[in-house]
């Protein structure tokens, strides 16, 4: 999806505010009824996240896990190491108020925001949950994404355990191609000292 402006806004997306809603489109396939476009719309515009996001120097999306323990804290960490930082803001899709039930604006979102976002970062540590999706989003535009990528990898002490962490045929395929585009922009880290470290290298 392309950025468009409003006000000369130029991190305002323009289907947001200038696409008849029969126009949105997510991906090659999905199309949003007028009514999934415009609780699109409320659900972005009426965060102050969002606000926040559209008015920051440096706009972090933090992709990864979610959950209330381990790889969604960890992510949540790194989420509020970077909205420390003056001038940034940093953000997790969650933060929007999509649910289980909004599943077909996900994607959408998801492409917004990442249109939006300064970097997007990635914060990785398995293949086991629905973020591996977002992994195939990430895939299919890495070009898009390529500048703004950065990868926080998560690595284990031997090549079996990276193997039962990572074991995921199509989204080792899809990572390691996103590797690849991010090159000296993947950044691994063993422990959450480690991750404090990773994060800090992230401009």
């Amino acid at each position: 999806m392309t950025d468009g402006s409003e006000g000369g806004d130029e991190a305002t997306p323009a289907h947001l505010s200038g696409i008849e809603a029969d126009a949105v489109e997510s991906g090659d396939s999905l199309r949003l009824t007028p009514e999934q476009h415009q609780k699109l719309k409320d659900q972005l515009h009426g965060s102050d996240r969002f606000d926040d996001l559209r008015r920051a120097d440096r706009r972090y999306l933090v992709v990864g896990r979610g959950g209330d323990g381990g790889p969604g804290e960890r992510r949540r960490m790194v989420r509020d190491r970077l909205d420390r930082r003056s001038g940034a803001v940093a953000v997790r899709l969650e933060a929007f108020g999509f649910t289980g039930e909004d599943i077909d604006l996900w994607a959408p979102a998801f492409d917004i925001l990442a249109a939006m976002a300064t970097h997007v970062v990635g914060v990785l540590e398995d293949f086991d949950g629905g973020h591996v999706w977002e992994l195939g989003v990430l895939y299919h535009r890495q070009v898009h994404v390529r500048d703004s990528l950065w990868l926080l990898k998560r690595v284990y002490g031997t090549a079996a355990a990276m193997h039962d962490h990572y074991d995921n045929g199509m989204a080792a395929s899809h990572l390691a191609a996103l590797e690849r585009a991010a090159g000296d922009r993947v950044l691994e880290w063993r422990d959450r000292e480690s991750l404090r470290s990773a994060v800090d290298s992230i401009p």
